[in-house]
């Protein structure tokens, strides 16, 4: 089992190393078991409305899932199970998925550099936000390139994407 995966390394490396001056490597990690896109945004914009979230801090989580099997498992989830099982997820499935989190005051606005998510190669992403309101709270992104926008608003938020100049 160790030698098929130093082989499958092997052919991955000396396969990028050869075909990376014409754009396939994409294909060739595809042929030997990676999946999934590469993460190209450029920005993300977290956006709160005044009085937002009535009027109290919405916590936001990004979710980027490396991993098809990982997907049933996020999301099935609202946002008030994401935010209370987060951790225990994390330990208990290592690697399937990332996220990063911040908390938003109404009114506030955060513009985040494509850099503070990286490049990873991800299946899908979705966004929880905390709200008090009831409700799931969660949104698939589809769109992994160029600009995010979060607009959260009173009881639920948006998510669309944009493109940056």
């Amino acid at each position: 089992m160790k030698r098929d995966f130093f082989l499958k390394m092997a052919l991955v490396s000396t396969a990028a190393v050869g075909l990376s001056a014409c754009g396939a490597v994409g294909k060739v990690m595809n042929l030997v078991g990676f999946k999934g896109t590469r993460l190209a945004w450029k920005e993300v914009t977290i956006s709160a409305a005044p009085g937002a979230n009535q009027n109290s801090p919405v916590a936001v989580d990004v979710v980027l899932v490396m991993e098809e099997g990982a997907i049933d498992k996020v999301a099935g989830l609202s946002a008030a199970r994401w935010f209370a099982s987060r951790s225990d997820l994390s330990r208990t499935f290592p690697g399937e998925f990332s996220y990063k989190s911040w908390e938003v005051t109404p009114g506030q606005t955060l513009r985040l550099p494509g850099a503070t998510f990286g490049s990873p190669s991800v299946v899908t992403v979705f966004v929880f936000a905390d709200y008090l309101a009831p409700g799931e709270h969660r949104m698939r992104v589809d769109s992994l390139q160029n600009g995010i926008m979060i607009a959260l608003a009173t009881r639920e938020f948006a998510v669309s994407s944009y493109k940056v100049e």
